[in-house]
């Protein structure tokens, strides 16, 4: 992979920040999110809830309607447009393109890239469920990936207008408290896998052959991307 490193930590230039094109993408899921609370109030309570309370994401898991699918889907495609805009921004700040990509392709390259990685989880998630024969467990389990992604969907949101409108506040401290935040959702997620396992009854080795295809190596892989943002 192609990737130049120049200038880290640089504040990232401001006519790229108030391009008409970022502040589209910064509107879109704004939009999508009103939307969504017309039709389900307090829906971030309910994702904050599901992320940080076991029995309140088992209740809501076991009490899931079709009809409440669509807002998900929505949920979802805000949560990938701000972790695209999101990487996009932390590429800028560190000076880091790929395959030498103008801003607005490498906005698509970064859309492309998250769509893969929460597709491959999920083909994955299901592959060993179907292996192992947990359905049930390895499908509440990815329903709270799905809602931790939306929550950090909903996060960067905000922070990426921060980082575009916020003068007062540098843009690594507001890219760094995204990362942390990332991090805490990482071990609640853990906690949550160890939780749906319990209540399952099921074996532990399922559970460290899932630890490792779709939690460890994936976070090996984070910290070895920051530690090249350093050099």
């Amino acid at each position: 992979m192609n990737m130049t490193v120049q200038n880290i930590g640089e504040p990232l230039a401001v006519d790229i920040l108030r391009a008409e094109w970022i502040f589209a993408l910064l509107m879109i899921p704004v939009l999508l999110y009103l939307f969504v609370s017309l039709y389900e109030k307090y829906s971030l309570i309910r994702i904050v809830r599901i992320v940080f309370s076991n029995k309140f994401a088992h209740t809501t898991y076991r009490n899931l309607t079709p009809g409440t699918q669509v807002f998900q889907m929505l949920l979802g495609l805000l949560s990938l447009i701000s972790i695209a805009s999101f990487m996009l921004f932390t590429e800028l700040h560190f000076d880091i393109i790929f395959y030498g990509l103008d801003p607005p392709m490498l906005w698509l390259f970064n859309l492309g890239l998250a769509s893969l990685a929460i597709s491959f989880r999920y083909i994955i998630n299901h592959t060993i469920a179907a292996v192992t024969r947990t359905k049930n467990a390895f499908r509440e389990y990815f329903f709270n990936i799905s809602r931790s992604y939306k929550l950090i969907g909903i996060l960067l949101m905000i922070l990426n207008f921060f980082i575009s409108y916020l003068v007062s506040v540098p843009d690594r401290y507001l890219i760094i408290s995204a990362f942390i935040f990332i991090a805490i959702l990482l071990v609640f997620r853990f906690i949550r896998l160890v939780y749906v396992f319990i209540i399952n009854r099921l074996s532990l080795s399922y559970m460290i052959l899932y630890l490792c295809a779709l939690e460890i190596l994936p976070v090996l892989l984070l910290i070895k991307y920051l530690n090249g943002l350093e050099h």
